[in-house]
């Protein structure tokens, strides 16, 4: 299946999500991809919307692949296999992260959004799709450590593999499709545009 773009694909995934939507649900998104979907959702169940930053930890050798993910709050996933293979330093490790906290805290500033307590709550983590799913793990694992009462992981594709690692660390997951030719998210849209900051910043508006 092929979504039209991710407003009709967080429509679908809607869908799936009624009957999981409680009193105490609020719709998390990981930026920017996850902000469309969770804006649709938040606005379908009348919920409150959160962002939450994860962003990779790039190898030194290639800012393109990573070997791990750090959230806003510091908590952090490190491939242990990729840092031995590569030979990666724990100070690198560590100056990265702190450069990555600061870039999100200047994110969550320019989005002016304060953060929702999240403590007793059904924390549903949304994003347009999951490769690696190592941003989705920590995000889970930090809003697990944040109090929620419940962690759901629901995104409109992910490949097949990954949704036995989300299921160690999630109480639920939600996809409307896990395709056995999985490559990249973008394949499953037919726009699929890089957001800018305004278009975030407006949808954000629009959700509240």
């Amino acid at each position: 299946m092929i979504f039209r773009d991710r407003f009709e694909a967080a429509e679908l995934l809607s869908e799936k999500l009624k009957d999981k939507i409680d009193e105490d649900s609020v719709v998390i998104a990981l930026p920017r991809g996850g902000v469309p979907i969770a804006s649709v959702i938040a606005k379908k169940f009348n919920i409150p919307m959160d962002i939450y930053f994860v962003k990779k930890i790039p190898s030194p050798y290639n800012p393109e692949a990573a070997i791990g993910a750090v959230s806003e709050d510091g908590i952090k996933f490190v491939d242990e296999r990729a840092k031995i293979m590569l030979n990666v330093a724990d100070q690198y490790i560590d100056e990265m992260v702190e450069k990555k906290k600061n870039e999100m805290k200047e994110k969550r500033d320019i989005y002016k959004k304060e953060k929702i307590d999240i403590k007793g709550k059904t924390a549903i983590i949304v994003d347009d799709g999951i490769a690696t799913g190592a941003s989705m793990l920590v995000a889970a694992k930090s809003l697990k450590e944040m109090g929620a009462k419940k962690v759901i992981i629901a995104a409109p594709v992910a490949p097949p593999e990954v949704v036995a690692k989300l299921k160690e660390v999630a109480d639920d997951v939600i996809f409307v499709q896990t395709p056995p030719d999985f490559m990249a998210v973008g394949q499953f849209y037919q726009d699929f545009h890089q957001l800018d900051d305004e278009e975030v910043i407006e949808l954000l508006k629009d959700a509240s």
